[in-house]
Order: C-alpha cells, then structure tokens, then sequence
C-alpha cells in the first residue's frame, strides 16, 4: 500500500498546472534525439561542437527544467504544506518562458546566430526568475520534513547560481564582457547546474517519493540532514578554487562530492532492495539505470575519462531517464487523486474511478526503459565507434516519443472521466 501518511494533498494546485509541464518535456528530448541523428559522430567531436551546446540546453532546460519545475510546483503544497503564490499565474508564466527560451537558446547555439541566443537564454532566466522567487517564499514558509525540505532549498539556491552563470556566459558569448579562461567559468556553471540543482532535486525527491511509492525505508539521518547542505558548500568551494587557478584544490572536492553522490547511489539501491512491493517495475528499472550512471560518471571523473563520456551519462543516464520513470508514478498518481477528489465532490460513486496501476501500460513502460537503455549505450559506445551516433540519436528519440504517448494516454484518460464527474443535478422539486 502507498504510503501518504504526512502529505497535504488538500493543498495539491489544479492538476493541469504541473501536467503541461511534463506533457512538454518529452517534445525536447526528442528534438535533441533528431539532432544527434541529422548531425551524427559531428555532434560529439566536442562538448564545445555547436549540435553538442544546442542538444545539451534542449535536455537541461527543455526536458529536465521543465519536468523539475512542474514536480516542484505540485510537491511543495503537498509534501511541505506551502502553497505558491499565485500558482497559476506562476505555472503558466514559467511554462511558456522556458518552453520559448529553451527551443530559442538551443536553436541560437546550434548557429542560428546570435540574436536567437539573447532572445532564448533571456526568456529562460526570466522564466527560471519568475518561478524560483515565489518557490523561494514557498520554502520560506514550508514546515514538512525537514530533509525533503533542506534538499529543496538547497537545490532552489543552485538554480538560481546557475543561472546567472548562464547569462554571464551568455554575456561572454555576446562579446559584452570579459573574463579570463572562460572554460572555467563553463565548467563551474555545469557543475553548479548538474551537481547542485539536479543533483540536489533528486535527492529531495527520492528522500519523498521512494518510501511513499515503494515502501521503502527511510533514508539515515545523516543523510537527510547533511548531504545537501555539504554538496552546496562544496560546490561553492570548489568552485572558487577552480575558477582562481588552484586546480588541486578544486579537484579534490570535487571529487569528494563525487564519491558523496556514489554513496547516495548505493544508499538508493540498498533502499530500493529493502522495498515491501518485491515487484521491479519500469520506474524502479529506471533507478537502477540513473543510480548506475550516476556512478559511473564519478568514477568517469575521477579517473579522467573524456567529458562527453561523463556528459552522456548525467545527461541522458541521470537527467533523461529518472525522471521518465519518475513520471510514470507522479502523472497517474496525480490523475488518480484529482479523480477522487472529483468524484467526492460530484457525488458520482455509481463511477467506478481508474487506479494508478491501470492509468498506463507497464508494457509499453518496459518497452520505453528499453529504448532509453538503447540510446545510452549507443551514446557511450559512439564516443569509440562514431557510426553508432546516429542510432543512438534515433533510440533517443523514440524512447521519449513512446514516453510522451504514454503521458498524453493519462491526460486523456483524465478528461474523459472528469466530464463525467460533473455534479449530480439536485434531487429537490419545484418549490409551490
């Protein structure tokens, strides 16, 4: 039985709000397939290749920007009891300026030119700025579990250091300002966003969603208290280090940080094994695969392998497919209990409502999981044989097709029972 206990779901916004977010999502993560496709082993040269830029912006804002936000906007009421002012108004807003600044900055990158780099990474801040202040107020204000919550704020601070990272490289790119061996600066605003933001969300998530989903034990202690705010202060360090020239130093905590998310890999894994539901279902399929990745790119780091190797697994190990496999609990889940809140409120239980296990098919799941784990191991494999970029490409892009099919399935099961749970008219005559 799932786990709900502590959750204020009273609170919870108006489903569609998180639901256009993860409905979007999916459209980048297949128009960064399609341009590995069209463009081949050209595109992984170098991280610095104009395709690479471009596809990597179409994921990490695009597809994981999207996705984070939305979940965020949909977890903050419920599991911290703090509502997000004006959340409507902040959902659509953010929607919209980071679907346009996505598409515009990646198109700019790709060699579009420069006005469509300006236009893009300034609606994506403005976008990211419009949702992270009322978020911030929210977390201001929230008194849920204090590791869930330490996690978030911690990941809401990285956001916001990233992007103003990225409009300072922006800055950079434009040729308005100046600064001294850029690439630093580059990769300090990766480390800012991958390390910090998503890193740190994916935390704050599973320290959530693993016991109420899986009914899995809870993380340590420790963990829950400690972790987020040692990886902020040691990405802010290294980072310092890194961007003055002291490489030693900055490695050395880096790494640190590195072997701290290994051990969260591991302490996930282990949590995962302990679960009460002994079935491995597709979600739990793309943990196993996240948490691998994500191990595999720290050892990757630690060892020196070619950044495009430790790219495509947080990227596309970590950042394409946790959070698929998160939406396959999350969206049903939500149109699951925005059914019942309906039909309490319609009167309606002659209507037998749906339950989360029939909202969407775990066959096709398997079969999306699969294409994914197809796409990362051509990915990795075309850093050696560049043939296999292409089909990699296309991999990609069907496993986020077959994702966004099985979401739209949802959505649509959602409307069609909700306009039949309207009010039940009244039984009461014509008053005489």
């Amino acid at each position: 039985m799932m786990g709900t206990g502590g959750l204020s779901l009273d609170q919870a916004p108006p489903i569609d709000i998180p639901a256009r977010f993860f409905l979007t999502a999916p459209l980048f993560a297949i128009a960064a397939g399609l341009l590995l496709a069209w463009q081949g082993p050209t595109l992984l040269v170098s991280r610095w290749m104009p395709g690479a830029l471009a596809a990597t912006h179409l994921i990490a804002i695009g597809y994981l920007g999207l996705i984070m936000c939305g979940a965020l906007l949909q977890m903050l009421p419920v599991v911290a009891g703090a509502a997000v002012p004006a959340v409507r108004l902040v959902g659509t807003a953010t929607h919209l300026l980071l679907t346009v600044g996505a598409a515009g900055l990646a198109w700019g990158l790709a060699g579009s030119g420069p006005t469509l780099i300006r236009v893009g990474a300034g609606a994506a801040a403005l976008g990211f700025l419009v949702f992270v202040i009322p978020v911030g107020i929210a977390l201001v204000r929230a008194r849920g579990a204090p590791g869930t919550l330490l996690a978030l704020r911690t990941a809401a601070l990285a956001l916001a250091v990233t992007v103003a990272l990225g409009l300072l490289l922006v800055a950079v790119l434009q040729g308005w300002i100046r600064v001294a061996e850029h690439t630093r600066w580059v990769d300090t605003h990766a480390a800012w966003g991958l390390m910090g933001w998503v890193g740190l969300l994916v935390v704050g998530v599973a320290v959530q969603v693993l016991p109420m989903f899986y009914v899995t034990p809870t993380y340590p202690a420790p963990m829950r208290r400690w972790f987020a705010p040692a990886v902020l202060v040691g990405v802010g360090a290294a980072s310092a280090a890194w961007i003055m020239g002291a490489d030693l130093v900055g490695q050395a905590v880096f790494g640190t940080i590195a072997l701290g998310f290994i051990g969260f890999a591991f302490i996930t894994l282990r949590l995962i094994s302990l679960r009460e539901r002994p079935r491995l279902d597709p979600t739990l399929l793309h943990w196993w695969a996240a948490m691998l990745s994500l191990c595999g790119a720290a050892l990757a780091w630690t060892f020196a392998a070619p950044p495009t190797l430790i790219g495509v697994l947080l990227l596309v190990g970590v950042g394409v497919g946790l959070p698929a496999g998160m939406l396959f609990k999350i969206l049903p889940f939500l149109t699951w209990f925005h059914l019942q809140h309906r039909q309490l409120g319609s009167g309606r239980f002659d209507l037998r409502i749906p339950h989360m296990g029939s909202l969407l098919s775990t066959r096709w799941a398997r079969v999306q999981f699969g294409l994914h784990l197809l796409a990362l191991a051509l990915l990795a494999g075309s850093l050696w044989v560049p043939v296999l970029a292409r089909p990699a490409g296309i991999a990609l892009a069907l496993s986020s097709l077959v994702l966004l099919l099985l979401l739209i399935g949802v959505a649509r099961t959602y409307r069609r029972f909700a306009a039949l749970l309207r009010p039940a008219p009244s039984r009461a005559g014509p008053q005489t």
